[in-house]
């Protein structure tokens, strides 16, 4: 979920440098948290914790449904 962990701003999708070259990842430009793009975050900054992810289930091999936990679509 965009919503950075610190104070709630919303993360910026951009390359990030680094000392072993360039990568994408997320950018929280209010305070300077730094996510992967896996949504973890790095040590050294504001934000507390990784990124949420949204609750989420498989309909099937080529299916991702967002928004629903798992045993939802059979209630």
């Amino acid at each position: 979920m965009g919503v950075c962990t610190h104070l709630g701003c919303v993360p910026l999708g951009q390359k990030i440098s680094h000392t072993k070259g360039d990568y994408n990842g997320w950018y929280c430009p209010c305070h300077g948290s730094k996510f992967d793009l896996s949504g973890r975050v790095y040590s050294g900054v504001p934000a507390p914790s990784n990124l949420r992810v949204p609750p989420h289930r498989f309909e099937n091999d080529s299916v991702l449904v967002v928004g629903e936990n798992p045993g939802e679509a059979d209630v």
